[in-house]
């Protein structure tokens, strides 16, 4: 009897280990493709006094929002008769990052400069000239350079598109904010200003990012975000040597050729909850569609 009792108690101590992983194996996809193990990005760790921390939120002020946020234009007429009313943009432009690699080593990443890499790789591939920021160059004036770019270039009738794979955090008071690899926290009224501004009415936003959801509450007419999260983790699949959501969004535009972001989105949102239900998981990705149509991407 004592030893059928100590076999017990390691069974169910065995079962207990299994049931507790933090980056269980995924078993739920339904496409043949190799078990993907995920696992929760870390924190971003910020240490810093509080003095310091607020002299490196890149917020927007009155006067520049003021100059940047405007009407956004009228849509080009669908002469198509499709479902995207612009689906052969006159010319695209797409700014990516991607930070793996920050300012000392206690806020380091794994994937995300190869979230970035493929994501451009992917852009390229849908006729976009796209100019990208990793790690050390990603800093906060390069970023600001790069949204820049992207306000001058864009004409009316053409594509945009800004992705971001890296932290996210909450900046004091300011909410959402992506982090440069020098440590600023560039908060989503900051960024939005600027992608709000381009003159063009179809834009793409992808942010693969923890705790990121504020940035949809700025969403204007004429745009598709789709997000890691809302308000919770964003998750790596190591086995993939990727973000979680970065790898599923591309799956579902590449290898299933699924041709609209309003398919593609969802694709991605719903591999992910599989992926958390069974173990009990919050996962919170999360899409927003402004666009008038179909957005063909």
């Amino acid at each position: 009897m004592r030893k059928l009792l100590l076999l017990l108690i390691i069974c169910c101590a065995v079962l207990a280990i299994f049931s507790c992983s933090k980056s269980p194996v995924d078993t739920n996809s339904g496409n043949n493709r190799t078990a993907v193990v995920l696992s929760p990005r870390p924190e971003f760790v910020d240490t810093r006094p509080a003095a310091v921390i607020q002299n490196s939120i890149v917020r927007p002020t009155d006067a520049y929002t003021d100059a940047f946020m405007k009407k956004p234009p009228k849509p080009p007429p669908d002469t198509t008769g499709g479902d995207d009313p612009n689906p052969n943009p006159a010319h695209k432009y797409a700014y990516v990052v991607g930070i793996s690699d920050y300012e000392g080593t206690a806020n380091d990443l794994q994937y995300c400069d190869d979230d970035a890499r493929e994501m451009r790789t992917y852009l390229i591939s849908q006729g976009f000239t796209v100019q990208i920021d990793l790690d050390q160059s990603a800093t906060a004036d390069n970023i600001t350079a790069g949204l820049e770019w992207l306000v001058s270039q864009a004409s009316p009738g053409d594509e945009i598109a800004f992705c971001y794979s890296g932290h996210g955090y909450n900046a004091p008071t300011y909410g959402s904010s992506i982090i440069s690899t020098d440590l600023y926290y560039i908060t989503h009224g900051y960024v939005m200003q600027y992608l709000n501004a381009v003159d063009c009415t179809k834009k793409l936003i992808t942010l693969d990012a923890c705790v990121i959801g504020d940035f949809h509450d700025d969403v204007m007419s004429g745009t598709f975000m789709a997000t890691a999260s809302d308000n919770t983790n964003s998750y790596d699949a190591p086995t993939l040597q990727n973000g979680a959501w970065t790898y599923f969004f591309l799956e579902a535009a590449e290898d299933l050729n699924y041709v609209f972001a309003e398919e593609v989105a969802p694709y991605a949102e719903a591999e992910m909850r599989a992926w958390a239900k069974p173990y009990h998981l919050r996962v919170s990705p999360k899409h927003t569609d402004a666009y008038d149509g179909m957005f063909d991407m």
